[in-house]
Parts: structure tokens; C-alpha cells; sequence
């Protein structure tokens, strides 16, 4: 009984720097992914949108006002719009404004069944680092 009291000791000694390990361990991650959506968005996404977000050539077809996507979470209501996001990034559609840039990150992975999932994971990143460059 007196080494389970000594157990249960260690473990509630331990357990308060075992969540702040987590926690940074958590953070190396997303900081991880943040990079490597930071990578690929200079790769595919800087031509058109600018370095770091700041507006490029890419305009809106209404308007034609410069995109700056820095300030994409505030125009879509301070939410992150992932179903738009992907929807405007994986448009099959010939001709279609992101089409030409969806095709060359798929055919930059090897033809196999996990191509598509591959290119999306990518594009995830690329999310990431989008959200990291929001005006505060």
C-alpha cells in the first residue's frame, strides 16, 4: 500500500510539468506546419498573391481590387472559411482562377492513390500560414 502512495506521489508531482510538455511539444508542431505552409506558399501562392500575404497581381474579378490575404479571416467574419478556401483552391474547372496552381502541386508528388491527399495536406499548410499572417 505504501509504494502505491509513492506511485500516486510521482505521478501527481509529474503531472504538472507533463502538461506544459505537451503543450509546447503541441505548439512545436503547429509552428512546424506554420513553416511549411510558409514554404510552399512562397513555391505556388507568391506570384500572384504577394510575399506574406501582401497583395500581388491576383484582384477580384468584381472589383478588381488587389487581394490582400492578410485580412482574409476578417473578410469572411473572423472565422477561418475552410469549405471556401478548399473550394477555390481544388477547382477542377478548366480556366478556373487556382486550377493551373491545384494541378502543379499535385503533379509535384509521385502518381499514386495518395496524391490527392498529399496535395490537400499541402494546401492545409498553406492555410496555416495564411491564418499566421493575419493583421491583428
Amino acid at each position: 500500500m505504501k509504494q502505491i502512495g509513492i506511485v500516486l506521489a510521482l505521478v501527481v508531482a509529474l503531472s504538472g510539468s507533463i502538461v506544459p510538455i505537451r503543450a509546447r511539444a503541441a505548439d512545436e508542431v503547429q509552428q512546424a506546419r506554420v513553416e511549411m505552409g510558409r514554404i510552399w506558399y512562397q513555391k505556388y501562392c507568391t506570384p500572384c498573391h504577394g510575399t506574406g500575404g501582401v497583395p500581388g497581381s491576383a484582384v477580384y474579378a468584381a472589383t478588381k481590387q488587389p487581394v490582400d490575404l492578410r485580412n482574409y479571416v476578417e473578410r469572411n467574419g473572423g472565422k477561418f472559411p475552410s469549405g471556401k478556401w478548399l473550394s477555390a483552391v481544388f477547382s477542377p474547372q478548366p480556366g478556373g482562377t487556382h486550377t493551373d496552381v491545384w494541378e502543379k502541386i499535385r503533379s509535384a508528388r509521385p502518381e499514386s492513390p495518395e496524391s490527392d491527399a498529399e496535395a490537400r495536406g499541402v494546401v492545409a499548410t498553406i492555410a496555416e500560414y495564411v491564418i499566421s499572417v493575419q493583421k491583428k
